[in-house]
């Protein structure tokens, strides 16, 4: 037990050594990039407009598709729950309520995506 905790000791030791000796070694500098109001550099360049679209396509897509798609699963639980057992009537409303909540929480992630991705249109 007391070899476990000195062994311990002594690798932390020397991950520790390690890394300090590399944050020496390695110099790391940026570039300024300027601000501006349309996003910079960064918007212009080909990888940051073609992430800001598909961003956008995606936010745009999943605003009408993940209500479309819920749509039979919150008909087939009212179903099952009126139709249903007694005693299977709390786990479908369960589930009703599940499905309503992550209906709300994605649409207003789009939202959010798409109010975010305005402030970077040109």
């Amino acid at each position: 037990m007391k070899l476990k905790k000195k062994l311990k000791k002594v690798i932390t030791s020397m991950y520790i050594a390690t890394v300090i000796t590399l944050a020496k070694i390695t110099n790391v500098y940026a570039d300024t990039v300027s601000i501006t109001s349309n996003g910079g550099k960064i918007r212009e360049s080909a990888l940051g407009s073609g992430v800001f679209n598909m961003a956008q396509d995606v936010a745009g897509t999943l605003r009408w598709l993940i209500p479309v798609i819920s749509i039979p699963f919150i008909l087939w639980f009212l179903f099952k729950m009126f139709s249903g057992e007694e005693q299977e009537q709390p786990r479908y409303k369960k589930k009703l309520i599940t499905t309503l909540i992550i209906v709300m929480a994605t649409t207003l992630v789009t939202v959010i995506v798409n109010l975010v991705m305005g402030y970077f249109i040109a």
